[in-house]
């Protein structure tokens, strides 16, 4: 049974060593997974910013680019001229008209050799006038089409000269299928600002992801809309619909979202800011997943890490919880031997540590322990054997009461009063001296006794002392031990009347203080007083040396015994008259 408490013991302590160590170490990993998660994500998120900022700035140089072509006619007087003319039909040509055609499919036919991203270009003359350049497909152009109505037409006419770039949109300028560019363009206007025609570019949104694969970041993901929030490019088309779906009038910031795709869904975080050249908004994030790799491995490496100490913590655990156990399931069969009262001290290894100094401690307790028994028994052996004492000497009072009541009995007999009263009060003070150990009597009883002592007293001593009772009423019936104010008197009696010529007077008062809670009783005499250094003998540390005053100090420890410390006895020398004052706990019986 001990053996399998001892194991219980054992694997107790090893579970408790196994929480605290491993806990402190899953927190630690746990805080550090994702302090740097933390670290990263918004380290990732300064470095897209940066990033974002270098591809909106190659963005704005590239349409920059388009701006200053949409400005090239200005620099060909021909075409000026060409278009500030009424349009006629192409049989009415002359030489000035062919010339100035000539010059414009030159200017057109050059733009796709400056920038390969122009798919095409249209000028559209004030005058009716329509010329047109397709740099692949067909190029012919489609009169059916009327782009006088579609808005950014229109939003180039109002601008009077200002570049305009649109979104993309679908060109159907030309015969055969319509594509998609992005359009750029300018109201071309003669030196006195009047409109002469619209300029504009097809480029294609195709120069958007050579800047992004410039940028050798495989996992980003880039998506740019137009003011309109209509889409240019994309990188992740589910990404880009969640993205317009949330989209803000913020002009950057960071976003979140989450995409769900054919294996699971992806959370993707980033960045976005808005172009004031162009009004476009670029969207740059990440795969959270891809981001939190370097986290991951962190978390991983902590796995490992709190594996092994988990494992280290198990091994030193057990060996500590052997370790542990094993004195104290010593200590506990000691303790138990203790309480069924064999005082068996268990064998110490001498060990250092704190156990060692716990055996160690115990082992002394144990053998104080036995020493305090061992002395208690011998403290009742000596205690039983004075109350055979005590009951013993009681019998001689018990024989001597007995024989001088016959003698008083026999004074009586001759007639003999006054030796009978004396007799009669000794038996009250022998009486009274037997119950030393009883209960408390009354003040009254007390006084009475006093009163037959002094009798006795006046008869050795004739016409030596006077006595004077002051006795209040309410005091009469506090509880006081027995015999106590005799010895007071005695002293009085034997101290006050050495040497005097005089006859002593001694007054005993007795009355209660104003609280009505502590009694004063008060010896005074008039006499010689004690000795100079008599008051001595209140000094504790000089009683067991001093044989003189034993009355006096018997009074004082028999109060303080019974009531406490505050209580107890003071004498005091004033005037030539000496004052022993009892202070007590007022008790009525």
């Amino acid at each position: 049974m001990s053996r399998w408490k001892n194991i219980r013991f054992q694997t107790k302590l090893f579970f408790i060593f196994i929480l605290l160590s491993g806990i402190p170490t899953f927190l630690i990993g746990s805080i550090a997974y994702q302090k740097s998660s933390d670290m990263l994500r918004d380290q990732t998120e300064q470095d897209l910013n940066v990033i974002l900022a270098q591809l909106i700035t190659s963005i704005e140089k590239q349409i920059s680019d388009f701006d200053r072509f949409s400005m090239l006619p200005y620099y060909l007087p021909n075409i000026f001229s060409f278009l500030n003319k009424p349009f006629v039909s192409p049989e009415k040509w002359g030489t000035a008209e062919i010339q100035a055609q000539k010059t414009m499919v030159r200017l057109m036919s050059a733009y796709p050799s400056i920038n390969s991203s122009i798919s095409g270009m249209m000028i559209y003359g004030m005058n009716g006038s329509t010329n047109g350049y397709r740099m692949a497909g067909e190029a012919t152009i489609n009169p059916a089409e009327n782009v006088k109505d579609d808005p950014w037409y229109n939003q180039v006419v109002r601008e009077k000269g200002g570049f305009v770039i649109t979104g993309v949109e679908e060109v159907r300028q030309f015969t055969g299928e319509p594509f998609h560019a992005i359009i750029g363009s300018r109201l071309l206007m003669d030196d006195d600002y009047k409109p002469l025609a619209v300029i504009a570019i097809f480029i294609s949104p195709e120069f958007i992801p050579k800047f992004v694969d410039s940028l050798e970041l495989p996992n980003v993901q880039v998506t740019v809309v137009d003011r309109d929030n209509g889409l240019i490019y994309t990188s992740e088309a589910e990404l880009a619909e969640q993205l317009l779906s949330a989209a803000d009038d913020r002009k950057r910031g960071s976003w979140e979202t989450a995409v769900a795709e054919d294996d699971g869904i992806r959370t993707y975080s980033g960045v976005f800011q808005q172009s004031d050249y162009l009004g476009w908004k670029v969207y740059m994030g990440i795969d959270r997943d891809e981001l939190l790799k370097g986290s991951r491995s962190i978390r991983n490496y902590t796995i490992i890490v709190v594996s092994a100490v988990a494992l280290a913590a198990a091994v030193v655990s057990w060996l500590l919880a052997r370790g542990l156990s094993k004195p104290i399931s010593r200590l506990i069969r000691s303790m138990r031997e203790v309480e069924r009262g064999k005082f068996s001290v268990p064998f110490s290894f001498g060990r250092e540590d704190e156990i060692g100094r716990l055996e160690s401690s115990y082992g002394r307790m144990v053998n104080r322990l036995e020493d305090l028994i061992q002395s208690i028994g011998e403290k009742e052996r000596q205690k039983r054997h004075a109350e055979l004492y005590a009951l013993r000497a009681r019998i001689q009072p018990h024989f001597l009461y007995n024989t001088l009541n016959s003698i008083r009995m026999l004074a009586i007999l001759q007639q003999s009063t006054h030796i009978a009263k004396l007799i009669q009060s000794l038996n009250k003070l022998l009486h009274a001296n037997m119950k030393l150990d009883s209960e408390l009597v009354s003040l009254e009883d007390e006084i009475r006794l006093l009163k037959d002592y002094a009798a006795l007293m006046d008869l050795r001593y004739t016409n030596v002392f006077g006595m004077e009772w002051d006795i209040a009423e309410p005091a009469k019936k506090a509880a006081v031990p027995p015999m106590l104010l005799q010895p007071i008197l005695e002293n009085a009696i034997f101290h006050g009347g050495k040497g005097l010529e005089r006859r002593l007077h001694i007054i005993v008062s007795a009355r209660l203080e104003e609280d009505g809670r502590t009694l004063l009783v008060d010896i005074k005499d008039d006499g010689a007083g004690f000795e100079e250094n008599a008051f001595d003998f209140m000094d504790s540390s000089r009683e067991e040396s001093d044989s003189s005053h034993i009355g006096l100090r018997n009074v004082r420890d028999r109060i303080r015994l019974r009531f406490g410390d505050e209580y107890g006895l003071s004498i005091q020398r004033f005037g030539g008259m000496t004052l022993v004052v009892l202070r007590m706990p007022y008790t009525s019986l």
